[in-house]
């Protein structure tokens, strides 16, 4: 280890993990990066997770091992950043990899870049350890020097919205909390951290690999939370646009994004209509949430484009039609995006 190496904090939450937990540590255990503290939070696991977890300890030299009461992936992660003494931290999760790389080229360019905030691309992985595809962000973007813009580009696929492949200042980081209770719960958080810091810098290569799991909320059946989880996102982008900027046009942006999220919601419905649990029910959540949607577009002088202002209309016309019919235009309009869906689940 350099004398010039600073500190850098891994924050890994499990629980229930026990199957793919020791894959993640492997990961960690071979970083070519050795000033590293691995913090380590066991979310109540009923399994043997912790087990594993403590048998890595000889192999840091900088370790500390929480348990906690079960309470969910932000509560856990922020129990994480009030322990951490890195000057940078990384999240990972326990059922993915980094790359032996991965720390290494991160810390040289946020050093050399003098950022804040560095971002990497990522691979995802099949069950069959074929990669699929990789992401990150995309390649119009490489010469961005300023995280205010990459803001805009959150609500544009631009970039991910996932809070791991990425390493950030910690005393930036530690003045954020994620938002307890809700899946999502990346987007607010680098949403409001690309507001506190300034500089980036954007690594072209793939320093983590992803793995697609049947139990990842991308392949669940549409359910009410996810409706509401992303409703209640939404609200937070807002109320984070208005902290740090007051009235701005990027809440059109943010408006048009969550509209490509209800439609999401719409033609997941469309899907899994069989395998949905109460199903008017969440057909019920769903309209309750559009309109919504429709009254903040109204109180905050929202504007939309012609073409998303018919979506809108179009997402109504269940009313008029039955769910049935309405499903049935769906497929037919929306073909490619089913298409795309059905592939990423």
């Amino acid at each position: 280890m350099k004398h010039d190496e600073p500190l850098v904090s891994i924050i890994i939450t499990f629980y229930n993990e026990e199957k793919l937990l020791a894959r993640c540590l492997e990961s960690v255990k071979n970083q070519i990066y050795k000033n590293l503290e691995v913090v380590l939070i066991n979310d109540g696991s009923t399994d043997n997770s912790l087990q594993i977890a403590e048998k890595f300890e000889p192999y840091f030299e900088n370790i500390k091992i929480f348990t906690i009461k079960n309470s969910g992936l932000s509560e856990a992660r922020n129990h994480g950043l009030s322990a951490i003494k890195g000057e940078y931290v990384t999240f990972l999760d326990a059922d993915d990899e980094l790359e032996k790389e991965m720390i290494s080229i991160c810390i040289d360019k946020i050093i050399k870049e003098k950022s804040d905030l560095v971002l990497c691309r990522f691979s995802v992985i099949n069950k069959n350890g074929d990669v699929e595809f990789v992401s990150g962000w995309k390649d119009n973007l490489k010469d961005i020097k300023r995280t205010s813009e990459l803001i805009p580009q959150m609500f544009s696929y631009g970039i991910s919205e996932t809070v791991w492949g990425k390493i950030y200042k910690s005393d930036i980081a530690k003045r954020i909390k994620f938002v307890k209770g809700i899946w999502f719960e990346d987007t607010p958080y680098l949403f409001e951290y690309l507001f506190l810091a300034s500089n980036a810098y954007l690594i072209k290569e793939s320093l983590l690999k992803i793995h697609k799991r049947d139990t990842s909320i991308t392949r669940r059946v549409l359910e009410e939370k996810r409706i509401l989880d992303y409703q209640r996102v939404f609200e937070l982008e807002l109320s984070t646009l208005k902290k740090y900027q007051g009235k701005s046009k990027l809440k059109n942006k943010i408006a048009k994004h969550y509209l490509d999220v209800i439609v999401s919601n719409y033609l997941f419905q469309v899907i899994d209509k069989d395998y949905i649990i109460n199903l008017n029910h969440v057909r019920k959540i769903f309209y309750d949430t559009l309109m919504t949607f429709k009254k903040v577009l109204k109180d905050e002088n929202i504007s939309l484009s012609i073409k998303d202002k018919l979506q809108l209309q179009l997402l109504e016309i269940h009313r008029f039609l039955g769910w049935d019919l309405s499903n049935q235009i769906f497929k037919f309009l929306k073909q490619k995006r089913i298409q795309a869906i059905n592939k990423l689940r």
